[in-house]
């Protein structure tokens, strides 16, 4: 047993020490090989205070158009309609910043893109082949929970709230994520297409514990989900200059701040073109062609908005990753995290507020309340995670 113990430190060892050392050549000419494929040629490149490379790539080169779908796709530019959302005025706001702006910006005819860097493939390799952080021994089970709202029951062609933008504490294999998604269900009322917009904090994906939008897509039932704009996983055509996805998003919100960080994100369906586009308040980001998806052709059959996280359980106990603010939905404005000014988009291409329905995995960890009056929809989540009654 002892010997069996020796071992298996020394493989630990092996694993950690090897990829990040870096002196297997051969492993380093892959890994160049693999950059080299990732990472599009770039017309200029942009260093952010926070360590991430922002690549300025041409707009016909970005990763989307080796899917083999969109070999031949068309570019649009914009969407065929614009929709004027009703904005409430009665509180002071603060936007949000992408922290790479601030140093310089691309070019017309070029996107931003977040460059792919060597430590970003080492941590997926390890990931991949151990759980290297943890001895796997020590997981009872891994769960997904959510303290969300949904609608369904009819057809929607876009979603869109104002979020908050929290600094989750999240265990460092494990993630937590402020969402609206829409989704589109087969005749047995499964979940088969989603696409999925908002924050989150993911160190294993990310390398750090920052807050950073993303997006993602599924067109299989969850069999693989797609994030931001991986070059092995891509599919989101990207048009603006100014903006991009998987960057560190800046301020975060304060508790008991009464000036709260508004961060305007929708999804709407072009009813010409039948692409789904994502907005930054009046920003055209990009949009997922039609033709990635079997179930969203026409309409969405449901929207979700609210916080998730992944829980490892180890030792059998509940984690202590937070969602959202980290404190539950009764704490109110500047205090529990908060999605408001919430509207789908009917058949018409008409403004509605949904009728949300509260949904709650685990109460005692996390939690959702909707509220309505005048001034619209809000949402209130969020939760510490394993407390006295969340064991």
């Amino acid at each position: 047993m002892h010997n069996t113990k020796i071992i298996l430190i020394f493989f630990l060892a092996f694993v950690l020490t090897t990829p990040l050392a870096s002196s297997n050549p051969k492993q380093n000419k892959d890994i160049f090989k693999q950059l080299k494929r990732l990472n599009k040629p770039y017309v200029k490149s942009i260093k952010s205070s926070d360590g991430d490379i922002i690549d300025c790539v041409k707009l016909t080169d970005q990763p989307a158009f080796d899917h083999p779908l969109l070999k031949n796709h068309t570019i649009q530019l914009s969407p065929t309609f614009d929709l004027e959302w009703k904005q409430s005025k009665q509180i002071d706001e603060e936007p949000v910043t992408q922290l790479w702006q601030l140093s310089e910006s691309c070019s017309d005819g070029t996107v931003p893109i977040k460059r792919i860097k060597k430590s970003d493939l080492l941590r997926k390799l390890s990931f991949a082949n151990k759980n290297l952080s943890t001895n796997a021994k020590k997981i009872s089970h891994v769960s997904y929970e959510e303290a969300v709202a949904y609608v369904y029951g009819g057809k929607y062609f876009g979603a869109r709230g104002k979020m908050d933008v929290w600094n989750p504490r999240v265990h460092k294999d494990e993630l937590s994520k402020s969402i609206i998604s829409i989704s589109g269900s087969n005749k047995a009322n499964k979940i088969i297409d989603s696409i999925e917009v908002g924050w989150h904090v993911n160190p294993r994906m990310n390398g750090d514990f920052e807050t950073r939008s993303f997006v993602s897509w599924t067109n299989n039932g969850y069999k693989t989900v797609c994030y931001n704009m991986q070059v092995n996983c891509p599919g989101f055509v990207q048009v603006t200059k100014d903006l991009t996805i998987g960057v560190v998003l800046k301020p975060y919100s304060t508790y008991g701040n009464n000036k709260p960080i508004a961060w305007d994100l929708s999804i709407l369906q072009d009813h010409v073109t039948g692409n789904w586009w994502l907005k930054e308040g009046d920003e055209n980001i990009g949009y997922w062609p039609k033709s990635l998806f079997n179930h969203l052709q026409k309409g969405a059959s449901m929207v979700t908005l609210g916080g998730r996280i992944k829980n490892y359980n180890y030792h059998s106990s509940h984690t202590t990753t937070q969602m959202g603010s980290g404190h539950f939905s009764n704490e109110g404005f500047g205090k529990a995290s908060l999605i408001n000014e919430i509207y789908v988009v009917d058949e018409h291409n008409k403004l509605k507020r949904p009728l949300l329905v509260d949904h709650m995995t685990r109460r005692g960890c996390y939690d959702v309340e909707h509220v309505e009056d005048s001034s619209g929809i809000a949402l209130y989540f969020g939760g510490p995670g394993r407390n006295k009654h969340c064991r």
